[in-house]
């Protein structure tokens, strides 16, 4: 059902088989209302989403026998995957909903679905006591559920919510247990109190508790999620299906998404980006429209911009430079910011499942003290300081050859910022020529390599150091040197600081 095609970090490009069609993953499913569509299913289509999820629930109190008969795709006029859910959001928002779960389960079985969801109790944000009613319920719904559906028989892929919400020794919990029934895909459910508030933090430890128990081969799909700046983040931690209104809900209130953060139309002068809506509109020509047809180019821009962040985190993937990407959007919002320092927390998750020889072997890119949390990074550190054997006691340290040409003795290692030393034999391998870094660095990143050599020296037992450094070396080399002496002549280290010629 779900063939994983390219990983980076967590985050992987994959492709879900959904009876005779299929979808590629990451993928957002834009919520369709069966009966109220200011946007056109084919509009959406021709943007790119060649998936969409619809309501069961609201679509057997509206269309009833008329659904069964002509099947979810006609009733909404959409070709591709529909995935439907069954109606826990209206039992988050309003605290119930008259229908049972055997009901909706059939009715989505009837109609057609490509996708169903069984009726889960979302967890909202309560305290920890429903929170673990909530959990409970939903896992008992999930195995009587089986007597009605097979997982593993059926032509539709049915998904099995985790319960919990921020209390992730719940989610945990809901998680190990679910692995233990036969769904084919899971969700991720109420996170939308979250998302509406920014906290994107939460979300992510919420994400990473869960991904980091299921199997690696079953897809995870996260609701209410949807807004450009949140997806590669989301996407990282192992999250490959969204699904979300905020297009449609964002421009009925004149508000426009981008990677930026989200932009009130009356306080534009100018459009933000590149879209077709932005290209060919005004601020101003778009207040002065009818209110349909403004909802309708607004909810088809934040569409483009979804899709833009889609498509951009994809090829971030391919070319194995997600973490860079994900440093670029963690500038862009405090949220984001605050989500990204979360990583360092990841870290050891992240490594996991970041191929040690990619395919595609971009260059790197090193700005501060944040990306030694980088998997590539991290791996480098544990392999100098913990597996790197070296049978001297003394060491040189040069300048890194501007041409990367020459290995030297096993004794000779090159100075790189934020990652410390490189062993000069294997100065061509990957990633060490693919890395690059700022002329000048920042006191901390400055800080955090000079403690890096420290570690090395005193773990390795080196008893003596000899350091090359000219007028055109990097500041930080010299800083360094010049520093070294100070802090480990106590340890029994002595520091000669030479001329590049003389080393």
């Amino acid at each position: 059902m779900f063939r994983i095609k390219h990983v980076d970090l967590a985050g992987r490009i994959g492709e879900i088989q959904v009876k005779s069609r299929k979808i590629e993953t990451p993928a957002l499913f834009p919520v369709i209302d069966p009966l109220r569509q200011e946007v056109s299913a084919n509009e959406i289509d021709s943007i790119g989403f060649k998936q969409v999820i619809t309501n069961a629930y609201l679509t057997y109190k509206r269309f009833g026998a008329k659904a069964e008969e002509q099947g979810i795709h006609k009733i909404i006029g959409f070709d591709g995957v529909v995935m439907t859910d069954s109606g826990a959001y209206q039992l988050l928002e309003y605290g119930s909903v008259d229908i049972e779960q055997e009901t909706v389960l059939r009715y989505q079985k009837r109609i057609g679905s490509d996708i169903g969801v069984i009726l889960d109790v979302p967890t909202g944000n309560v305290d920890k006591e429903k929170a673990e009613q909530t959990v409970t319920e939903t896992l008992r719904r999930a195995r009587k559920a089986l007597e009605i559906i097979d997982p593993l028989q059926d032509p539709i892929i049915w998904v099995l919510p985790l319960q919990g919400g921020r209390f992730l020794d719940l989610l945990e919990y809901s998680a190990k247990e679910a692995v233990k029934l036969p769904y084919r895909m899971y969700s991720l459910g109420s996170p939308t109190v979250f998302l509406e508030k920014y906290q994107y933090d939460i979300i992510g430890d919420m994400v990473y508790t869960a991904r980091k128990i299921l199997p690696w081969g079953k897809p995870l799909h996260l609701f209410g999620a949807g807004h450009p700046l949140l997806i590669p983040f989301m996407v990282a931690l192992g999250v490959d299906t969204f699904d979300s209104a905020s297009y449609i809900l964002y421009a009925r209130d004149n508000r426009i998404m981008t990677k930026n953060g989200v932009h009130r139309l009356e306080k534009l002068e100018y459009m933000p980006c590149s879209t077709p809506i932005c290209l060919k509109y005004t601020p101003k020509e778009l207040l002065e429209m009818d209110k349909n047809e403004r909802t309708r180019l607004l909810a088809l821009h934040n569409l483009y911009e979804i899709k833009a962040s889609i498509n951009e985190t994809k090829e971030a993937i391919r070319e194995n430079r997600l973490w860079e990407l994900l440093r670029e959007y963690a500038s862009l919002h405090p949220s984001t910011y605050t989500l990204f320092d979360k990583f360092r927390k990841y870290a050891s998750y992240l490594e996991k499942y970041t191929p040690k020889t990619p395919i595609n072997t971009r260059g790197r890119k090193i700005l501060d003290k944040k990306d030694t949390w980088n998997p590539i990074i991290l791996r480098h550190l544990n392999y100098l300081i913990c597996k790197l054997d070296i049978k001297v006691d003394n060491i040189i340290i040069v300048p890194e050859p501007e041409d990367r040409a020459v290995p030297g003795k096993n004794n000779v290692f090159y100075f790189k910022p934020i990652i410390g030393l490189i062993p000069s034999n294997l100065s061509r391998t990957y990633p060490y020529p693919q890395i690059s870094y700022p002329p000048i660095l920042d006191w901390e990143s400055c800080e955090w390599t000079k403690q890096v050599i420290i570690t090395f020296l005193i773990k390795k037992n080196i008893k003596h150091v000899k350091i090359a450094i000219t007028d055109k070396n990097m500041p930080c080399l010299k800083y360094i040197a010049n520093s070294l002496k100070e802090k480990i002549s106590k340890k029994g280290i002595t520091v000669e600081i030479l001329s590049l010629t003389h080393a």
